[in-house]
């Protein structure tokens, strides 16, 4: 009996305390890269959020139409070869679209907090923070574009929900479900079955602030009222798209556009394994891409709704 109480208690002290830390731990990825590598002008800026200085590129269109605000994903940085930032930036650029892209606390080049990701739940307090450098250091009226990647996807629902001002969202493959994306994060990362992480996302969830449940993006997401256009791959293997469409099916003002068919051969794809499509939209489908943000930045600069800075559907 006793032997058994004490296996149990390993065992909990390895989901509860062992996985969680090492799921979350921000890895290191300093950014060696920088647009110039592509043949684009940019400068390097610092934003300062909650005390941490966060690293990033402002890159100035010669005739900029609107601004967009980059948020990277989970154990990533402003520079992702998944999505092929680099390339998204240089043709964003040529196309209009001023961009500032930075590293969030615990990631790239800029400072660490604790060296955990709270996948959005602390991080969108960085949105807020290069929203506001928008608004001090390159002041105007162009329409303000938020971008997130998988968990910038909650990051930035999360930064609206607090009040961030932005004309539209766009979100590819986003973190809506925190623990189902946890769960299939392990299935990715380890090979194992997507269950044997059922118990690390419940402690992770409850006891490492990440946010789930009524309080997750998803449900945040359904209140929006910020215009909204979601780009999904429809066999995302770790942001599901069931969570996209519903998210869409219970807000009008999100669109939601499913990325082309990637055959898995395909050399976007090279070197990916288990991440599969996941936030390849850019890099296997580019004109495609870009075809979706024109069409999305035209139809909210022709009617931005009454209700286009972050409020919720059921504020007064």
């Amino acid at each position: 009996m006793k032997i058994a109480l004490i296996v149990i208690a390993v065992v909990l002290i390895c989901v509860g305390w062992l996985m969680p830390m090492l799921g979350l731990k921000a890895g290191d990825n300093p950014v060696t890269q920088s647009p110039a590598d592509v043949g684009v002008s940019f400068k390097s800026i610092q934003i300062d959020s909650d005390g941490l200085t966060l690293e990033g590129w402002w890159i100035e269109a010669d005739q900029p139409h609107s601004v967009i605000i980059w948020l990277h994903g989970a154990g990533s940085s402003r520079i992702s070869k998944f999505f092929d930032t680099l390339g998204f930036y240089k043709t964003a650029s040529e196309q209009g679209y001023s961009v500032l892209t930075f590293d969030q606390r615990n990631a790239g080049n800029s400072e660490y907090s604790d060296g955990y990701m709270r996948l959005g739940a602390v991080e969108w307090r960085d949105a807020m923070a290069a929203r506001e450098w928008v608004r001090q250091e390159q002041p105007s009226d162009l329409p303000v574009i938020l971008i997130g990647l998988s968990m910038g996807g909650a990051t930035a629902v999360y930064a609206l929900e607090n009040g961030l001002e932005a004309n539209g969202l766009v979100l590819f493959d986003p973190l809506l479900n925190t623990p189902d994306s946890l769960r299939l994060g392990g299935w990715v990362g380890y090979g194992l079955p997507p269950w044997f992480f059922q118990p690390m996302a419940w402690f992770a969830t409850r006891f490492w602030s990440l946010r789930y449940g009524d309080d997750d993006a998803l449900a945040v997401a359904k209140s929006l009222a910020t215009p909204s256009l979601l780009l999904q791959n429809k066999n995302d293997p770790i942001t599901r798209s069931k969570w996209s469409e519903e998210a869409a099916e219970a807000n009008e003002r999100i669109n939601i556009a499913f990325v082309p068919d990637i055959d898995p051969s395909s050399p976007c794809l090279a070197d990916k394994g288990r991440w599969g499509t996941h936030a390849a939209a850019y890099h296997c489908h580019p004109t495609w891409t870009m075809e979706q943000l024109d069409a999305f930045r035209a139809s909210i600069t022709a009617d931005p709704g009454p209700l286009a800075q972050g409020q919720s559907l059921d504020s007064p």
